[in-house]
């Protein structure tokens, strides 16, 4: 079959477990799953108020260009449920919270919807998927106090509690079919210190996640093609454009869909489909990129989910790759 084939055969809503048994078998880490960049976005309104993490200039013109920010401050168009439907594995996320409110909430310099549903529509998305694995990356925390960090876990240990994938030694001994045996299927990174009080969720250095900070694709490329990862630890590459306030002076009357998402989708993800490649590094040359493991992006709907479409056909190389079921039948 064609890639083109394989492409239009994913069934996006299963693709875990539809992958072929071998690779249900390889490390969690060796798999390529896509993401969503800044995933709650999509809950961003006119409405919407000023978050503690908005730039100072954005606090000041807020208020008359509230439009023009918006449109380069909603990163994804789709909500939770259809980010799931389409193969969306990784959901990177910023909280806050909000002066006098006990809850916390979404957060992409203005706030966003408060946790709950999003959380919850995770919650019912893999009751009913057994086969699928999801991983919540909360990011960043803005005006959270040691209480807040601990309410927020307490949270998150009642919503998913035995499904969630505790935080391990050996990382490559996760597989998609042993956490399936144990019937775990949420991927909690936390990135803060407090995380070290419980082994329920992972540590950032177990997913490391590096910002580009490239406003061009050219630097996005370099970027993406000599990032380092360890072996032993999963891994995220961030395929987004991040504009500058300059960029965005020069193109006030686009928006980040047109100036960042789009140029990476057509001209970053046709790069990433030819050069990159999941699996063990040891499965790639010395001047290969650094094998991907999640990827992530802005608008991930866009054509069709073409985003999410492509980096799970990476897997497929997998399957060309007879060093890597010798390694994985000696384990």
């Amino acid at each position: 079959m064609s890639e083109d084939g394989l492409a239009q055969n994913i069934n996006l809503e299963n693709w875990m477990s539809g992958l072929p048994e071998k690779l249900k078998n390889l490390p969690f880490i060796y798999l390529a799953i896509p993401g969503s960049h800044d995933s709650m976005t999509y809950g961003i309104t006119r409405s919407s108020e000023i978050a503690p993490d908005a730039e100072p200039i954005v606090k000041n013109l807020y208020p008359l260009f509230r439009g023009t920010i918006l449109r380069w401050t909603i990163t994804q168009a789709i909500d939770t449920s259809q980010q799931l439907l389409i193969g969306i594995r990784y959901f990177d996320l910023r909280i806050a919270t909000k002066t006098g409110d006990d809850k916390f909430y979404f957060t992409h310099g203005v706030y966003a919807d408060e946790i709950s549903k999003a959380l919850e529509q995770v919650k019912d998305f893999v009751d009913t998927h057994p086969g699928e694995v999801v991983i919540l990356d909360f990011q960043h925390f803005y005006g959270f106090t040691l209480d807040d960090h601990q309410n927020l876990m307490r949270i998150l240990l009642h919503l998913y509690g035995p499904k969630l994938v505790p935080r391990q030694i050996d990382v490559q001994s996760i597989t998609l079919n042993s956490l399936s045996r144990l019937k775990q299927q949420v991927v909690i990174v936390y990135r803060h210190k407090s995380v070290y009080a419980t082994n329920e969720f992972w540590q950032p250095q177990m997913l490391p996640s590096p910002w580009p900070q490239q406003e061009r694709v050219d630097g996005l490329l370099s970027f993406l093609r000599n990032v380092k990862r360890h072996p032993g630890m999963g891994f995220v590459h961030q395929a987004v454009l991040t504009p500058t306030p300059a960029f965005i002076i020069f193109r006030w009357i686009s928006s980040l869909r047109e100036k960042c998402a789009i140029p990476v989708k057509n001209e970053v993800l046709p790069r990433l489909l030819e050069e990159f490649s999941p699996g063990p590094p040891n499965a790639n040359s010395v001047d290969s990129p650094a094998p991907v493991n999640v990827v992530i992006a802005d608008f991930v709907e866009m054509d069709d989910a073409a985003f999410p479409k492509t980096i799970i056909q990476l897997n497929m190389k997998l399957l060309n790759m007879d060093l890597l079921y010798g390694n994985q039948d000696q384990g």
